[in-house]
């Protein structure tokens, strides 16, 4: 055979593979049946979340007007397990240590919420400098 001809068979032969191979004209409805059950089960069992996240702006500002405070953002987390959520970032006028100002901050924050945990990350120069929770 020339080479040719068996470029031309090859090349046929794997067009009908490609077709044949990718087109499927049937679902599977056994697949299709499982994946539906497993979605009703699941919709049964676990009703959805009602987690409300809002801000405290007056709380924020007053942090914020605080010396060696460039930043504040507080979230306080409503329902099935409320929470305060707040990241201070400090700057170099900060005369308190890390654990300081975690304690200094979170006794002003757990006044105002008093029956939540507290979760304060405390951030200089975009790093992490530490996390605590407080309950």
């Amino acid at each position: 055979m020339s080479k040719r001809k068996w470029l031309w068979i090859t090349g046929v032969l794997t067009m009908f593979l490609l077709i044949t191979g990718c087109s499927k004209s049937t679902p599977d409805t056994n697949v299709q049946q499982d994946q539906t059950s497993q979605g009703t089960e699941s919709k049964g069992d676990n009703p959805p979340a009602t987690t409300k996240l809002e801000s405290d702006t007056d709380l924020t500002q007053q942090l914020e007007a605080e010396k060696g405070i460039d930043k504040v953002m507080i979230q306080v987390v409503e329902g099935e397990q409320p929470a305060v959520n707040v990241d201070i970032t400090i700057n170099n006028e900060q005369e308190l240590s890390v654990d300081q100002v975690i304690e200094k901050y979170s006794q002003i924050i757990k006044d105002k919420y008093p029956n939540r945990p507290i979760d304060i990350i405390v951030i200089k120069e975009g790093k992490q400098l530490k996390q605590a929770t407080i309950k």
